[in-house]
């Protein structure tokens, strides 16, 4: 037992006291999102027979709608494991990833580390409380437009940034 008094004196009432409890951890509607690496960790698998690279996502914003910013998303890749095909399916999800960043070689999880992308998100269907990343893509490879306008936009109305370029 800690007598916690001495620390936070004896008047202390949570219910006083502002705190930063928001997190939302229900899932992000399907569908695309701008993101940047925020972390990249490699760790042994759980039953030990694998490696693995936890990544986490800050999400910039919705494609659609740019709702949705400082929201995470998380990816496992297995880079090494036992079973071959469970290390097939992570490299070849992990090729994906640095290819959509444009790093073909990374040497170090930190070179992974800030490059916005585009991820294309779905709620996993074995647990619905969860998303899933279904794929990855350069943040830059926007869908070209269908014809080009008839009349150039005034100077007054630039297009919108992207949520990377505030």
């Amino acid at each position: 037992m800690s007598d916690l008094s001495q620390y936070l004196g004896g008047g202390f009432n949570a219910d006083e006291i502002a705190d930063d409890n928001n997190y939302d951890n229900s899932p992000l509607p399907k569908g695309d999102y701008y993101v940047e690496v925020e972390s990249a960790k490699t760790q042994e698998t759980k039953n030990g027979q694998g490696v693995g690279l936890n990544v986490q996502f800050a999400v910039l914003g919705s494609v659609a709608d740019n709702s949705h910013e400082g929201r995470k998303l998380f990816n496992w890749f297995n880079l090494q494991h036992a079973n071959e095909k469970a290390a097939e399916i992570g490299r070849r999800e992990f090729a994906s990833l640095c290819k959509a960043i444009g790093k073909l070689s990374p040497q170090d999880s930190d070179e992974l580390i800030g490059t916005p992308l585009i991820v294309r998100i779905d709620i996993d269907k074995r647990d619905a409380e969860r998303n899933v990343i279904k794929a990855y893509k350069a943040a830059d490879a926007a869908p070209a437009p269908a014809a080009p306008k008839p009349t150039p936009a005034p100077a007054a109305t630039a297009a919108p940034k992207k949520p990377w370029e505030r």
